[in-house]
């Protein structure tokens, strides 16, 4: 798969410059991570804060959705190819995946220390056991799963309005159904959940979810292949 690294990088420009609902969005949820600190603070609430960073993986949901419905048609009026296309918003979902990883980890520390002893804070970073590794090793655990989520984001999105796309929504509904109230189905998403997730070893969990991101993304590349450009 051939890159031309300077198209893909002007596509990632034009995604980025084209996400304002994705960024409107996330800032409205930072603003209720705003008014739960303050309504911990003064007493409106109990102690228990949702750290505000939490809210930023919104722009790691939404961006792939606008990206794929919105955006795709622009590049390709642009003359933008379809490989074009494709490499950019993989650069798109590493820089966000990074910039979320890396924001979300420092807005905790800073709630840490500014109010770690008055309020009970729940971050993500903690929930999941990634923040017992240190900083870096944190910041990684969390980058690989953010990249996961916003590949399979941005494949579901692509594909709807298709046949197959209309199948693949009537087989995660059937699976979610089904895996849920079966004990032994349970179990094996559980499985898989701790290996993308609470994996103990970080650097499985690393790998499993690069590994995952890679597979999802080559297989989204036959789907771009037989997409119309409108």
């Amino acid at each position: 798969m051939k890159i031309n690294l300077r198209k893909a990088l002007t596509v990632a420009k034009i995604n980025f410059t084209h996400l304002t609902p994705a960024y409107i969005i996330t800032t409205f949820m930072l603003l209720i991570g705003v008014y739960n600190i303050i309504a911990c603070l003064t007493g409106l609430t109990d102690n228990q804060y949702v750290d505000m960073g939490n809210y930023l993986y919104m722009l790691v949901v939404t961006a792939p959705i606008f990206i794929t419905s919105r955006n795709y048609k622009k590049i390709m009026c642009l003359n933008g190819t379809r490989m074009d296309f494709y490499w950019g918003a993989l650069i798109n979902y590493i820089i966000i995946s990074s910039f979320v990883s890396l924001l979300n980890i420092m807005l905790y520390k800073v709630a840490d220390i500014m109010f770690g002893p008055r309020l009970i804070i729940w971050n993500l970073v903690e929930i999941f056991g990634w923040y017992n590794h240190g900083i870096i090793i944190a910041f990684l655990q969390q980058f690989s799963f953010l990249i996961l989520v916003a590949i399979f984001v941005h494949s579901l999105s692509i594909i709807q309005g298709s046949w197959y796309g209309w199948l693949t929504d009537i087989l995660l509904i059937a699976i979610i159904s089904t895996f849920i109230p079966i004990n032994t189905l349970r179990n094996l998403l559980l499985i898989f959940l701790n290996i993308i997730i609470f994996q103990s070893n970080a650097y499985m969990q690393i790998t499993s979810c690069l590994i995952l991101t890679v597979g999802i993304y080559v297989l989204n590349l036959l789907v771009l292949k037989k997409r119309r450009y409108d």
